[in-house]
């Protein structure tokens, strides 16, 4: 069993954003987002004018109102990988990265670096890397795209998904790619490959809405994903390696199969508990085996939540 303690702020609705730390586990609603290195602030976005806002973690207080972004369309999603960047998308379906300008440690307005231009509908979700130098970008239009975050070019596409994605996230140990359409959780590694994938949940409520990859050493090769989603639960899952059966050949009889293959074509292994995963001829893979939570993520301040472990 794993205690974390709760951030000051409890989300008003669908978690839009996760941040683990080492005593908490910090988390906003939906159009806000938690600014790096301290996550004292926020960056929120959703308004009539299309205008977005820099605020403080825990108040309702506006610190500073952006306007420009307007010109754009309306915001559904940004990514901050570095104190003065800030990446926004959405209805436009173009990408735009910006420049924080600061004046004696305090923002005073947002310069239009560049306009990434590829997907089709409108841009959902955002994720960064520094590591990897490594911007991924989710859409309506099912498909993510990866971009080079120092050149701010087009790099690879992502196979379609089965709906429109609304979370991404990329691992700085591993650049292991997170994506989630719906309730559906795939993860790719860094160059756009398939390793695994998950149904986390059933029904409209269960779709996810955000997600965050837990870093652990380099060695290890698992992962623990922290997923959001609009019933307001946060679900920690972790994977495990596994060798996976050949494309074609038939996935062995167990109790919990399902009657069809899903629209992927996944395949299921041994000991998976039922639990889909994009298959790999005679190669490891993860596999996202187990929930490790199940418990309403988010309590109101000063409690506990308690985390399940295998």
């Amino acid at each position: 069993m794993y205690l974390f303690s709760l951030g000051s702020e409890s989300p008003k609705g669908a978690i839009g954003h996760i941040v683990p730390t080492e005593k908490t586990i910090l988390a906003v609603e939906t159009n806000k987002m938690l600014l790096p290195p301290h996550w004292s602030r926020t960056f929120s976005w959703g308004f009539d004018d299309f205008s977005c806002c820099l605020g403080s973690y825990g108040s309702d207080k506006i610190l500073v109102t952006f306007e420009n972004l307007a010109a754009w369309g309306r915001c559904l999603c940004a990514a901050c990988p570095s104190p003065t960047t800030i990446i926004t998308a959405g209805t436009s379906a173009v990408v735009c990265v910006w420049e924080l300008s600061m004046t004696k440690g305090r923002a005073t307005g947002l310069r239009l670096k560049q306009a990434l231009y590829g997907h089709t509908q409108a841009v959902t979700c955002l994720a960064a890397s520094v590591t990897f130098s490594l911007l991924v970008s989710g859409s309506q239009d099912r498909t993510c795209i990866l971009w080079d975050l120092d050149h701010l070019t087009h790099v690879a596409r992502l196979p379609a998904h089965r709906d429109g994605v609304s979370a991404v996230a990329i691992s700085d140990v591993s650049g292991t790619i997170v994506s989630c359409a719906g309730a559906h959780l795939s993860l790719w590694d860094v160059n756009g490959q398939p390793l695994a994938s998950i149904t986390t949940a059933w029904g409209p409520e269960g779709a996810i809405t955000c997600c965050y990859v837990v870093e652990g050493p380099a060695w290890d090769t698992s992962h623990v994903i922290i997923t959001g989603s609009r019933d307001g639960m946060v679900r920690i899952w972790k994977t495990e390696d596994v060798k996976m059966s050949v494309p074609g050949q038939a996935a062995p009889e167990e109790p919990w199969a399902p009657s069809s293959p899903s629209p992927r074509g996944n395949c299921y292994a041994p000991g998976s508990r039922g639990h889909p995963c994009l298959a790999q001829p005679s190669l490891p893979s993860s596999l996202l085996c187990r929930e490790l939570q199940l418990q309403p993520g988010l309590q109101r301040p000063g409690k506990t939540v308690s985390f399940l472990g295998c």
